[in-house]
């Protein structure tokens, strides 16, 4: 699951200079990514990053985007410019419309076999503001969200208890703390989140039975012995590529036509994740062009179970890739968010996610927040290629609503022990 929140608050500079409110943004996910989108340019740059830490790590574009589609409402002039260009957006109508798509893409179905999805925004507002109306409109009809108000100032612990349980339970219990004690500060003036969370079972579940401990090679040439999930002789669409072979595992669906998938992408090389990082690129047509995958019978497919999270944070990462205002203590740009003459700024932008794949399927969520603070016949002639798909070394996964290319998670795993 994912989650995402905003935080603003403000700060009496001097007795004549008008309060800031600072904003930063946690972030907990898997991911999401439209076009080579500037979502999965943030992903890519965090993906670098752990390479270079030996660290997995796994995100979600579509929670960043969710919190910063909002931020941007509520911008003018520079700051809105700079959120639009990171975003990929060309205006706010745009902007808005993709957030429609999005909720729509996402929306829960009630067909018990299908992946169990939550997509949820909230907004936590100080007492001693309120939201403009423009803002406050586009919040409830674009996003679905409404404001709690609340009081930072005298009521911070019982602020961080409503915010964790919120996290909590928009998260299956997987995600117990969005807030601590210290992130609320008495300046703050709004606390903004968003949540995503999936739940999918494999089309072809693997049995508990197959799965065996084997060696996994890590980047630096040592192995670990981790469970490894196995089937034979199954179907899958797969395609063999000059960096690497991938393979789309499918989720339930039931009577749903939105279908799901985990796609993994392994490296030829079993050090070959970085370069495939590099030149790889994610876009909502990239099965239809980049990579072209057919069904395929796999004599065998072995992949590890893995289980675990990430903490990022993104204010460094978002200022390299161009979204520098937000953050500037003189930031005068955030004046449509609050009805207070108050300028706000963000300082800082965090993602938090954690995902689980095992012989049923795949747990995913994240959090984002900022505040401110067939039959057989005989072969004719030679008889094919054996196709295996043994991931034993670092590789790069997705999961994906396929229908409109939408892209939840993506992560890298590095060590599966």
């Amino acid at each position: 699951m994912m989650l995402g929140s905003s935080l603003i608050s403000g700060r009496l500079k001097s007795n004549v200079r008008l309060a800031r409110a600072k904003a930063v943004v946690e972030y907990r996910s898997m991911s999401y990514a439209s076009s080579e989108s500037q979502g999965f340019i943030v992903v890519k740059h965090v993906i670098k990053d752990n390479l270079d830490n030996n660290k997995s790590v796994v995100c979600s574009p579509a929670s960043i985007d969710a919190v910063l589609r909002i931020l941007a409402v509520g911008a003018e002039n520079l700051t809105q410019k700079q959120l639009l260009e990171l975003l990929g957006n060309g205006d706010v109508a745009e902007l808005n419309t993709a957030a429609t798509k999005l909720s729509d893409v996402l929306k829960a179905s009630d067909d018990v076999d299908a992946p169990e999805i939550s997509y949820v925004n909230a907004l936590w507002l100080d007492q001693q503001f309120s939201l403009k109306d423009e803002f406050e409109k586009v919040l409830r009809e674009v996003h679905d969200a409404y404001p709690r108000v609340v009081d930072f100032v005298n009521q911070a612990d019982q602020v961080v208890t409503e915010a964790n349980s919120w996290a909590e339970q928009e998260s299956k219990g997987l995600i117990k703390q969005l807030l601590t004690r210290n992130s609320i500060t008495r300046d703050a003036a709004l606390l903004l989140a968003n949540a995503l969370y999936f739940k999918g079972s494999w089309l072809h579940s693997f049995e508990s039975n197959d799965t065996k401990d084997d060696g996994f090679n890590l980047l630096d040439g040592h192995k670990v012995r981790v469970p490894f999930m196995n089937q034979w002789q199954r179907s899958f669409d797969y395609g063999t590529f000059e960096k690497c072979k991938v393979i789309r595992m499918m989720y339930k669906t039931g009577k749903s036509t939105k279908r799901f998938s985990m796609y993994v992408f392994l490296p030829h090389e079993k050090d070959g994740l970085p370069n495939l990082v590099d030149e790889i690129k994610i876009d909502e047509n990239m099965f239809n062009e980049q990579f072209k995958l057919n069904n395929t019978k796999v004599n065998e497919l072995r992949i590890p179970k893995f289980k675990f999270e990430s903490d990022v944070p993104l204010k460094e990462t978002m200022k390299q890739l161009g979204l520098v205002s937000p953050f500037d203590e003189d930031c005068e740009d955030f004046t449509g968010i609050i009805d207070d003459p108050k300028p706000l700024y963000v300082t800082d932008i965090m993602h938090k996610c954690c995902v689980e794949t095992n012989e049923r399927g795949t747990v995913a969520t994240a959090i984002t927040w900022a505040y401110s603070t067939p039959g057989y016949s005989p072969p004719v002639g030679p008889p094919p290629p054996r196709i295996e798909f043994i991931a034993d070394h670092p590789f790069m996964f997705m999961i994906r609503q396929d229908t409109s290319g939408v892209i939840l998670f993506v992560g890298t795993m590095l060590n599966p022990k």
